[in-house]
């Protein structure tokens, strides 16, 4: 019995502290899907984005800012299928050394002021497009909507057939990364659950605490000072008379 409650009481505790360890987890997926529900998009469309970063990337931060940037690049599941797409192209083909939330940045900024930025400029340039050509193009381009499909259509030109050899010869690293993200999403629900709980009982402990405190305080005042010049006098007496071992003040 000891060892049933033991272990009820040890799951208890797990429980409630998922709402602190998957604070973060949350906090991230909450703003993704508030940018991508002001961008006039469906949270699952957020979701859908996010999952197919993340099991490409295994970094859910990473994965989240990537998303972030395509939220305001695009609200058509077409396109953002194929953002999805090119970045993992990209990723098959340089790994970290061009950040794929660096890129989606760099395109979203590009298609806002019509010339070519940041990590876009270097997908651009090794995959052996002109910067100045690509910018002429931009140029040549009336808005905003234009321009992002001019970058898109690019890109997934460039980097498609490295996406889909990365699905075929990656296939189980893909599979693992998502399967850690289902266990991820799960255990961030689970902590969403006992958030209630964990915040009724954080709002009791503060208010117990409230009460309590003016009484320490008080006791504190009255006996800290007497406590501490009894002591310091006995430490005292006993470095002064050491031959006989006095004790002062008991």
């Amino acid at each position: 019995m000891a060892i049933g409650a033991t272990a009820i009481a040890g799951a208890a505790t797990a429980l409630l502290a998922l709402s602190a360890t998957t604070q973060e987890y949350r906090n991230e997926q909450a703003k993704l899907t508030t940018a991508f529900e002001t961008a006039g998009a469906s949270a699952q469309t957020a979701t859908d984005t996010y999952n197919g970063l993340v099991r490409v990337l295994g970094d859910s931060g990473q994965a989240t800012e990537a998303a972030g940037h395509l939220a305001k690049l695009s609200t058509e599941e077409k396109a953002l299928s194929e953002w999805t797409n090119i970045c993992q192209g990209v990723y098959a083909t340089f790994g970290d050394s061009l950040p794929i939330e660096g890129l989606t940045e760099a395109a979203n900024e590009t298609a806002k002021v019509g010339q070519v930025t940041g990590g876009l400029a270097d997908a651009l340039n090794w995959a052996g497009i002109s910067e100045d050509a690509f910018n002429e193009k931009l140029a040549a381009c009336n808005t905003e909507a234009e321009r992002e499909k001019l970058i898109r259509e690019t890109l997934n030109g460039v980097y498609s057939e490295a996406a889909a050899n990365y699905e075929k010869n990656n296939s189980a690293v893909l599979k693992q990364n998502e399967a850690q993200e289902k266990l991820r999403a799960t255990t961030a629900q689970l902590g969403e659950a006992v958030a209630p709980v964990v915040a009724a009982f954080t709002s009791f402990a503060s208010d117990a605490l409230a009460v309590v405190v003016p009484y320490i305080q008080q006791f504190a005042e009255q006996y800290g000072p007497y406590r501490y010049e009894r002591i310091y006098g006995e430490i005292l007496c006993i470095q002064i008379d050491r031959s006989t071992s006095r004790i002062c003040g008991i």
